[in-house]
């Protein structure tokens, strides 16, 4: 399902809105808010796929509405609704990074065009994610028993440390150096239960220079020491 928040201080047109948008797809889940102040509260409890919402509105109006959005998702699509009026106002939340906007009374064949639009691009932008992701995968497989860090990667791959770094959270949620300790001791474990390599070899071969110290986090992490788990198993 597509969450869509729908953020619009009249109730007819939020209700219209909601219509329309339910009409367009049946895996369109609309999420409704009446004010700047009940949108921002939802997207911080959990960020929709999209976010439409109305300009003029009482209290919080729609520009500081979306400068608050971008306080907590830079990438969340957001489409706003404007009357003939408000064009110049409207202009103004580009700055915000808004995908595009419509006038009012909105056009069903329109707002369809523009959703169709920005939900495949986004799928598209997840193919690529991903596509890089499981490459950057690889590359800690192919190299677990030598140094592995985000620059390593980054430099393999032409990207920042940190994208790295938010990639593991968002795609696995969990840090990088978790997912490297975890990728580590399962392949100490194989060699440990398909060997008959010595603890310091087993070290490292599973990238651990210093088998005292692999020694003691195998024994924090699995509970039993290299030499225990062999005879377990």
């Amino acid at each position: 399902m597509k969450n869509v928040l729908v953020v619009e201080d009249e109730s007819i047109i939020r209700q219209g809105l909601k219509v329309l948008l339910e009409a367009i797809s049946g895996e369109i889940q609309v999420w409704e808010a009446k004010s700047g102040e009940e949108g921002l509260m939802r997207v911080r409890q959990q960020i929709p796929h999209l976010i439409v919402t109305d300009i003029r509105m009482g209290g919080m109006d729609g520009l500081a509405f979306i400068s608050k959005v971008r306080q907590v998702s830079e990438n969340v699509p957001v489409i706003i609704l404007s009357g003939h009026s408000d064009f110049e106002y409207a202009r103004a939340a580009l700055k915000y990074g808004v995908t595009d906007y419509l006038l009012k009374p909105v056009n069903r064949v329109e707002l369809s065009t523009i959703i169709t639009s920005i939900f495949k691009d986004k799928e598209e932008t997840y193919t690529d994610v991903s596509g890089q992701f499981q490459k950057i995968l690889q590359y800690v497989h192919d190299h677990i028993g030598q140094e592995v860090t985000l620059k390593h990667i980054a430099d393999h791959m032409f990207l920042h440390p940190q994208y790295i770094g938010q990639l593991f959270k968002a795609e696995l949620n969990q840090t990088f150096t978790d997912y490297l300790t975890d990728e580590r001791l399962k392949r100490a474990k194989n060699l440990l239960k398909n060997t008959n390599l010595k603890v310091y070899e087993v070290a490292q071969l599973s990238g651990y220079k210093s088998p005292k110290h692999f020694m003691a986090l195998f024994k924090q992490e699995v509970g039993v020491t290299p030499k225990e788990y062999r005879k377990l198993s």
